[in-house]
């Protein structure tokens, strides 16, 4: 019983407030219908306007920002293969240093047997 007293003075203070509210805008409108809707269409325009330079802005911003990482990407591979290039050469030299003195070390054991 107390749910439905609630559920009543819920759907009573709606309607109540409804009322209130197309009352006052009655009473508050500032100008005809006709006037209202050739308003609401300009306003709509204009934000259809606003949301196409919004979307414009955002587009660039976006292009802008894809370019800089693109950027950036290009110039992290550029140094990643610089660094590739310069350890590979570094390795090269280890492995003919190390070439050089096996056949050395080689030379001298064989000379030393003969």
């Amino acid at each position: 019983m107390g749910n439905q007293k609630i559920n009543g003075n819920g759907a009573t203070l709606f309607v109540v407030g409804s009322l209130l509210g197309a009352g006052i805008a009655l009473l508050l409108a500032p100008q005809t219908g006709r006037k209202t809707r050739r308003d609401i269409l300009y306003l709509g325009k204009m934000a259809k306007n606003k949301s196409k330079q919004v979307q414009l802005e955002m587009s660039h911003a976006i292009d802008n920002l894809v370019e800089g990482i693109s950027e950036k990407v290009e110039d992290g591979i550029e140094r990643s293969r610089e660094w590739t290039d310069k350890t590979t050469e570094g390795v090269l030299q280890a492995l003919s240093s190390g070439k050089q003195y096996l056949q050395k070390e080689i030379e001298k054991v064989i000379h030393a047997k003969a």
